[in-house]
């Protein structure tokens, strides 16, 4: 029941919120102000992050497995590190898909915040968050492999998607999606992994 739920609440955010949450924030950052003017300025280093991350994770997962150890950590290492990049890569391929236009693009009055189908990049890559799918897949790995960080996961998420709405950078609707792409990612990442190398995962 995931999907269809998911499905009408991105539905009901494109259709009644994300506008309005859209011009509440930007009322908020109030437009050339200096909150809005340091967002506007930070680079999106997305991709070198995952690049890193996924780096780490499985350079960790390969020394562990070198030394024979097989525990939380190695399952966690191999988890996330697949997961992570697969998450970056759907969601690139999404963007392009669903060539929807970014928020502040919008907010600058030159087109609707609608989908541009097949046109994605540039103004037209809002849907869904990249930043929300590649951390949710983290948080999800973190979420399966840690219980105890479970509370820690939530409260990152939640942290990162008002960040992204109240700073204009998505809509409501874009963060959802993003959310729920990274957690089957890694839901669906994990079930392969299973069956693949049942002794690691």
């Amino acid at each position: 029941m995931s999907f269809p739920l998911t499905v009408l609440a991105v539905l009901v955010s494109y259709r009644f919120l994300d506008a309005r949450i859209a011009l509440l924030a930007r009322d908020l950052l109030k437009p050339g102000g200096f909150l809005q003017s340091i967002t506007a300025d930070i680079p999106d280093v997305l991709f070198l992050l995952v690049l890193f991350g996924s780096g780490l994770l499985w350079g960790n997962y390969l020394k562990h497995k070198r030394r024979g150890i097989s525990n939380t950590q190695t399952r966690f290492f191999l988890l996330a590190g697949s997961a992570v990049p697969l998450a970056y890569f759907l969601k690139w391929l999404f963007k392009y898909f669903f060539g929807r236009t970014n928020t502040r693009f919008w907010l600058s009055g030159q087109l609707s915040d609608g989908f541009h189908w097949f046109h994605g990049g540039g103004n037209y890559s809002s849907f869904p968050s990249g930043h929300m799918a590649v951390f949710a897949a983290f948080f999800a790995a973190v979420w399966l492999s840690y219980p105890r960080y479970r509370s820690i996961s939530v409260g990152g998420l939640l942290v990162l998607a008002a960040a992204l709405i109240v700073t204009d950078y998505h809509f409501l609707s874009d963060v959802i999606a993003g959310a729920y792409l990274g957690l089957v990612v890694t839901c669906l990442t994990g079930i392969v992994l299973n069956k693949i190398r049942p002794e690691t995962v």
